[in-house]
């Protein structure tokens, strides 16, 4: 069922991932707007949010968001999703920017993942049950042509390549990074977490 081409909806399925998508995309809005209490109210009670630099509940998430020193922006851009009743799985591709200094130095880092959402409705609202990144690939580039903007090779080489540049940045505001996650260098961590994915929405029962 997931990540096969998408079949005839009916009225309600267009009805359905049409909410899904505008609740993914306004969690993003609330996360970049530091819009909290709204933020909060995106996600189920029990959910869960696996990233770079936060493993935890959704609540916790969103309180740890607020208080990031660094602005985080993200683009969203294609979302896909498969509905089987009351669940959903969609899979958002987007963009993570952030502009920080590096000795001084004005710098833009961009980080590409894919984002990976189980969704639920309950009494008729649909809800975030999770949120799962898997990385692609990441750049850092100065924001002046004119900047001497100079990476320890040591200190990179020390972060997965899919998103080193990210991990770097974060590092220097003081997150612990994890440095197990899916990425496209982990092929075998994004068949599991897909797999995952595939046996929540089939079996109904499962919460």
């Amino acid at each position: 069922m997931l990540l096969k081409r998408l079949e005839n909806n009916s009225i309600q399925d267009i009805i359905d991932k049409n909410s899904v998508k505008e609740l993914i995309e306004f969690e993003r809005f609330c996360r970049d707007n530091a819009l909290w209490d709204e933020m909060k109210k995106c996600f189920a009670k029990d959910s869960t949010v696996s990233i770079s630099w936060y493993q935890g509940s959704g609540e916790g998430f969103v309180e740890e968001s607020s208080k990031m020193k660094s602005y985080a922006p993200h683009k969203v851009y294609n979302t896909v999703v498969w509905i089987n009743n009351n669940k959903a799985v969609s899979i958002t591709m987007a963009a993570i920017h952030i502009r920080n200094e590096i000795d001084g130095n004005l710098v833009e880092l961009q980080s590409d993942v894919k984002l990976v959402y189980k969704t639920q409705k309950i009494d008729d609202m649909w809800y975030i049950v999770s949120m799962d990144a898997i990385y692609e690939k990441d750049i850092l580039l100065p924001v002046y042509q004119n900047s001497d903007v100079k990476v320890s090779k040591s200190e990179i080489k020390n972060y997965r390549p899919t998103y080193a540049n990210l991990s770097y940045m974060l590092s220097k505001d003081g997150y612990k990074i994890n440095q197990e996650l899916p990425g496209i260098d982990r092929k075998e961590m994004v068949d599991k977490l897909y797999e995952d994915a595939e046996r929540w929405l089939t079996l109904q029962n499962c919460k």
